[in-house]
């Protein structure tokens, strides 16, 4: 099966964790972190963290992000990559944001301290032994 662009957002609907990278502020060195309070709709990956989080700060020095999904349990190993720019958002569309987040995660908690942040996805990259093209790309 080719992966299409829904297929790739559907699987990593279905992840229970995401892994998030962005660059160190000071040595520009990968800073990678598991996330769970997110959401993901309309080509975007919202997430839900700290105001004054390193994330936050990396993302404000340098909006180039990456996530990787894989689904617990699989016998054949297979992963989802979104590549993007990450942005922090205001006003409503932070409120539609937090709703798609809730809808995922309905225990998310949301007050003065957090911030949403959007990325744009750009490119989905796929990694499926399953499959004899194993490495797909999907330009958005």
């Amino acid at each position: 099966m080719a992966w299409t662009k829904e297929s790739a957002f559907d699987y990593a609907k279905e992840a229970k964790w995401a892994v998030f990278a962005s660059l160190c502020t000071k040595t520009g060195a990968p800073r990678i972190r598991s996330v769970g309070g997110y959401g993901i709709a309309d080509g975007a990956f919202y997430l839900n963290t700290a105001k004054d989080s390193a994330k936050v700060r990396q993302i404000q020095n340098r909006s180039d992000v990456t996530i990787l999904f894989q689904q617990e349990g699989q016998t054949v190993p297979k992963n989802v990559t979104f590549i993007g720019q990450a942005s922090i958002l205001s006003g409503d569309e932070a409120k539609n944001a937090k709703a798609i987040i809730k809808e995922r995660r309905p225990q998310a908690a949301f007050d003065d301290s957090k911030v949403i942040v959007k990325v744009q996805v750009k490119k989905i990259k796929i990694l499926d032994f399953s499959e004899e093209d194993k490495v797909q790309e999907i330009e958005l």
